[in-house]
């Protein structure tokens, strides 16, 4: 499901979900509340209950391509292709929106993960991003196509 009004009360469940799935909290309340009111968030619900969050910004140098901030899914959810489901629900409400293409970060020494993305859902190495984070740790830029340059785009209201 994709949220598409803003909602105050997500902030908490989307920085509960994130600390659950990241060693490094991604958000703050302030930094979740913008991405609910201004990037494109999605939700992966059981039962009506998020058990995953997927957040997604627009990229300003290529305006027809998202970049998939996080995709985060609750302990005791994981393992049962559910994340699978989700990253490609998301690519196709993107592609269905005009997005041509989706990015994502990868550590690099994720070695396991690269190889998911590239094997399941078709992302390629695009670039490599030494210290990308200032972390001294590297990272993979992923790129998916979701539509080919000459596929005509849908116009969005804003």
């Amino acid at each position: 499901m994709e949220v598409t009004q803003h909602d105050s009360a997500l902030i908490k469940t989307v920085v509960d979900i994130d600390l659950m799935t990241w060693s490094e909290q991604t958000f703050s309340r302030y930094t979740a509340g913008l991405m609910l009111r201004y990037g494109r968030t999605f939700l992966l619900l059981a039962d009506e209950v998020p058990i995953g969050t997927c957040q997604c910004i627009r990229s300003w140098e290529r305006p027809s391509e998202a970049v998939l901030f996080t995709i985060s899914i609750r302990p005791g959810w994981r393992g049962r292709g559910l994340g699978t489901s989700f990253v490609q629900q998301v690519c196709d409400a993107l592609a269905r929106s005009g997005i041509r293409s989706v990015v994502l970060h990868v550590d690099a020494s994720n070695h396991h993960g690269i190889r998911i993305y590239e094997d399941r859902f078709g992302f390629s190495v695009a670039a490599q991003l030494p210290d990308e984070y200032g972390n001294h740790r590297d990272q993979v830029l992923l790129r998916k196509i979701l539509q080919p340059a000459d596929t005509p785009t849908l116009r969005l209201e804003t």
